[in-house]
Formats: structure tokens, sequence, C-alpha cells
């Protein structure tokens, strides 16, 4: 018995449905904002730095300081107003309109707990869908910790480029270096 063959069709989606939700995983400090580590620093032990001499992610490590020291010192910067880096918002505003998830994965869990960031997103105007440990996979992870990013699910994992993080290797290569918000917008979309 011969096989019919049907002609091919071809289906013309509405233009809302042709784009695919992205899921992107991102961190908050050096990243999203910035702090100013020179006059932490200077306000904590009267000791001044040039934020270039930060070559590690660990301030502990980089000062010879314990990890309660710089625990309280971030603490009370952490709950303040944040300082944006320029486009961060208006990047993350475009995509929560385009119905990106935003999912937050910060260590400010550990300091605020969950429900406090999640306030302190909301006082801040910060879209985001959710917050997580980094469980799950992701289209776009954006981190300033090599480490982070190499622990998570993430196809495409971009690097902030940040003083503490200029000397990281990427011996995987598979960390992309962005330098701004438009790079990100470029590569995320």
């Amino acid at each position: 018995m011969p096989v019919e063959v049907l002609p091919e069709i071809t289906i013309v989606w509405p233009e809302e449905w042709k784009q695919s939700t992205k899921r992107v995983l991102l961190d908050l400090d050096g990243v999203v904002v910035s702090y100013d580590f020179a006059s932490l620093v200077w306000d904590k032990f009267h000791v001044r730095i040039d934020p270039t001499r930060i070559f590690a992610y660990n301030l502990a490590d980089v000062l010879g300081v314990s990890s309660k020291e710089i625990n309280d010192m971030f603490h009370t910067q952490l709950w303040g107003n944040p300082q944006f880096n320029d486009d961060a918002l208006e990047v993350l505003s475009d995509w929560n309109s385009k119905g990106y998830e935003i999912v937050i994965y910060s260590n400010r869990v550990k300091y605020m707990g969950e429900f406090g960031l999640a306030k302190w997103l909301i006082e801040n105007k910060i879209p985001y869908s959710r917050i997580n440990g980094g469980e799950g996979n992701y289209d776009f992870h954006i981190d300033d910790r090599p480490e982070k990013l190499c622990d998570t699910d993430s196809k495409v994992k971009l690097l902030y480029s940040q003083p503490w993080n200029l000397l990281c290797l990427n011996i995987k290569r598979k960390l992309t270096r962005i330098n701004s918000w438009q790079e990100i917008k470029e590569v995320v979309g």
C-alpha cells in the first residue's frame, strides 16, 4: 500500500508566543550593585586600600583578618541604599517585561534571610522572580565569583569583571568575561 505524503505545513505563531522564557540566575553584590570597598575598609579598620589591590573574592584573605570582622563590616552596608551598577535596573526591568525568569542567587541570604532579602529587593525595585541557592538549570548565570559560576548548571556563565576576579585563569574556558550591563544585554537579549 503506498504511503501518502502530506504537504508541508507552515505554522505562524503570534509574535508574543515566539519569545521563549529565558532563565537567568543572578548575583547581586558586585553585579547589580557595587560598594565602595575602600571606604568600608577605612570605616572598619582605618586602613586605606586601593580597590585594585583586592586580588581575591574573600576579603578576609586579602586583608588578613577574620571572616567575622568581614561579616561585621558588611552587615550594616547590606541593609543600606544600594549603589546600582550602570544600566543594571534598566536591563532587569526590560527582562522582567519580557517575562524572563530572574532568579536571585546571593550570599545576602546568610545575612538577611530569604524573607529579608525579598523585602529589600521589593523596597529597592529590583525585579526578580524568586530567590534560591543556585539549584536548577539556567540559560544564563551572571556572577562576579568564578566558583559560584562553576558550581551551577548554567548554559552560559558570565563572569562580571571586578578586581577580585581579574586574575581568574578560566582554565576550562567555561566562563565568559563581561564588563558592563550593556554587554550583558547584548549576550542575554
